[in-house]
């Protein structure tokens, strides 16, 4: 099928085409992974931790909104009003009042029927009386509002009158299990997980596992055989009843794909190995080598569970690197790296990087390759290095918008090149034995144009004498602003952004030399600072420096680099600093400050300070500063690391 696509001579001409519309590539295989995994939201709404906070905030927007609208009922008791007059009343006026009042309201004069009421009224104008006929009660009245004085007074919030009345007994059962049991069962599972998990969210008794199933020199089988031990699999995905005949029609799957592509043997565990890991073992080969397990008869159930398998081993990764950086196995730890690629891409070691690009299948490549045996692609380099015509050809099976979508790709995943790769140590010229050891690497995010290149010459003594002040971006992002776009990993259902592990190793003895510092956002370029302490003994070493992509399979870098350490002898002599100072006239404060020091302060206050009285005192002084030279001026000096 012919293309409309304007010709370009590279891959970087054809992304200034592509950047004027942004193309969401494999729309399909993404949207697929996304309903393979379970929904983030509806697993968190079906949580019990979920429902409980639910119910918890309820309750307290019902209990805030009650307090709210609650009337305040506020009983004043006021005697003028009891006894029916103003403030401003005189001692007479009051008598005169209490005393109709008395003979309305009294006991004995109530009618019948009436004595309990008549009998609290006269209570109150009794008290009225008594507390404005009473200096110091009506003082206290007047201030405090009270005729006893200040009182204290307390707020609280009860239940609603009705959830309480008859249902005592429930209520008091409902709070009995909230905070008797409820609210100790919720922190002991909370203990019990934090005792449970490691730092980094990994159970340890998988850690358990991957310390005992670990060894230095693993193949990328034996670390997806210590992978699939997890216990997180046992938890989560277990076998269910029906699926072993499911798992074994995936493994004939499995063993004819590997023989047919690969010539290698897939080796079924036998019955001794647990359930669990032979399932989790089968469904990860399953998605390496892209076997649909639908089409296998796999239910729902277990596509999800493959989904989690995956997305769980990219986490259990961090937990076996820290195993193999401790133990500084080198080619176990390049392995586990490769490992992570594989998972985020889909693919299987040996499997042609090209891959990695939408719509780009086993087919296309056969048909070309069989056709250019001598200019055979595997590649993605070798794609963006061929002519528009060669890639059309390569990819004549698909549409335009397929056409586009592999040349969007191609153009996003980063190409790394080594700029710099230099030790220094801070103020010296030379690298000496013990001392801090820091390697700078400069890399750059595509490729270098003639200019740029002359732009590089010339800049280069003056980055190398900015070396020490060197910093890295503290997130990698570029002034302005810009950063490296999401990585295309359309079997992984999440967005992964494209980061880097940058270490030095011996491959001869199979050694991490320098434990990995992982960067990301390399848009154009990017210095990397790693300070290490050197070599005990002279002498000149290989390293090896990695640069190994955590996303993209076959994008990693790997050269040999040398450190010359010498011996401190071969430090040039440091030059001699004059720091002699002129004798200050004895008239100045300079001159006065330094009679003070040889003479004392009490010479120098009684006004002493000729020569006579110097050359005097000198006899006394030189056997006090002989006694003082020889009590307190030895230091022992030792040698120490600036760092």
């Amino acid at each position: 099928m012919a293309h409309v696509v304007t010709s370009t001579r590279s891959c970087d001409n054809a992304n200034i085409l592509l950047s004027v519309q942004v193309r969401n590539v494999c729309q399909k295989e993404r949207k697929k992974a996304s309903v393979a995994k379970p929904s983030i939201i509806k697993k968190l709404i079906s949580s019990p931790k979920f429902l409980f906070l639910v119910i918890g905030w309820v309750g307290v927007v019902l209990l805030t909104m009650q307090v709210a609208n609650a009337e305040v009922k506020s009983v004043t008791w006021d005697p003028y009003e009891i006894l029916g007059i103003s403030e401003g009343a005189t001692l007479p006026e009051i008598k005169k009042h209490y005393k109709k009042l008395s003979l309305v309201y009294h006991p004995d004069k109530a009618a019948p029927g009436e004595e309990e009421k008549n009998e609290e009224r006269f209570i109150d104008i009794t008290k009225a009386y008594k507390v404005l006929t009473d200096d110091d009660t009506r003082k206290n009245y007047e201030e405090y509002g009270h005729p006893d004085g200040k009182q204290s007074f307390t707020m609280g919030v009860a239940l609603p009158k009705g959830l309480v009345e008859g249902n005592g007994m429930l209520v008091l059962g409902f709070y009995a299990l909230a905070f008797g049991l409820g609210l100790p069962y919720f922190i002991a599972q909370w203990w019990y997980k934090s005792r449970r998990l490691t730092k980094d969210k990994i159970l340890n008794k998988t850690m358990g596992i991957f310390v005992k199933g670990l060894k230095e020199n693993n193949s990328f089988k034996d670390v997806v055989d210590v992978l699939a031990g997890a216990i997180e699999f046992k938890e989560e995905t277990d076998v269910r009843n029906g699926e072993e005949k499911t798992l074994n029609a995936m493994n004939g799957a499995i063993t004819e794909e590997l023989e047919n592509r690969f010539g290698e043997k897939f080796n079924r565990l036998t019955d001794a190995i647990p359930a669990y890991r032979r399932k989790a073992r089968t469904l990860l080969y399953a998605y390496f080598l892209r076997v649909d397990i639908s089409s296998k008869g796999a239910s729902k159930l277990l596509i999800k569970d493959q989904q989690f398998i995956v997305d769980k081993s990219i986490h259990l990764l961090q937990g076996l690197l820290q195993i193999t950086t401790v133990k500084q196995w080198l080619s176990t730890t390049c392995v586990i790296m490769e490992l992570q690629q594989h998972l985020l891409q889909a693919t299987y070691p040996g499997d042609d990087s090209i891959k990695q690009l939408p719509h780009i299948t086993n087919t296309i490549l056969r048909r070309y390759n069989r056709n250019h045996k001598n200019n055979k692609i595997s590649t993605v380099q070798q794609l963006c290095a061929m002519t528009e015509d060669e890639r059309k050809s390569l990819l004549k099976s698909l549409s335009n918008e397929e056409y586009l979508d592999v040349m969007e790709v191609a153009n996003r995943i980063p190409k790394l090149t080594v700029e710099k790769a230099v030790f220094k140590v801070i103020g010296d010229n030379i690298i000496t034995t013990g001392a801090i050891i820091t390697f700078i690497l400069k890399l750059r995010n595509g490729e270098i144009t003639s200019i740029e290149a002359s732009n590089e010459k010339m800049a280069e003594k003056k980055e190398e004498e900015e070396d020490e002040a060197i910093v890295s971006p503290e997130d990698g992002k570029k002034k302005d602003g810009r950063v490296l776009p999401m990585a295309h990993v359309p079997f992984y259902p999440g967005e992964k952004k494209p980061c880097w592990w940058i270490f030095l190793g011996d491959p001869k003895v199979n050694r991490i030399l320098v434990p990995h510092k992982k960067v990301t956002d390399i848009v154009d370029e990017q210095t990397i600072k790693i300070p290490f302490p050197g070599p005990p003994k002279p002498g000149v070493y290989t390293f090896s420096l990695f640069v190994k992509s955590d996303t993209y399979v076959g994008t990693d870098i790997l050269q040999d680099i040398k450190l010359k350490v010498q011996d401190p002898a071969d430090l040039p002599e440091e030059e001699e600093v004059d720091d002699s100072i002129s004798e200050p006239e004895e008239d100045s404060i300079a001159g006065q400050m330094k009679m003070m020091r040889e003479q004392g302060f009490a010479t120098a206050l009684a006004g002493g300070g000729g020569k006579d009285k110097k050359e005097k005192d000198n006899s006394d002084s030189d056997s006090s500063s002989d006694e003082g030279e020889n009590n307190g001026n030895y230091i022992t000096e030792s040698d120490s690391d600036d760092e």
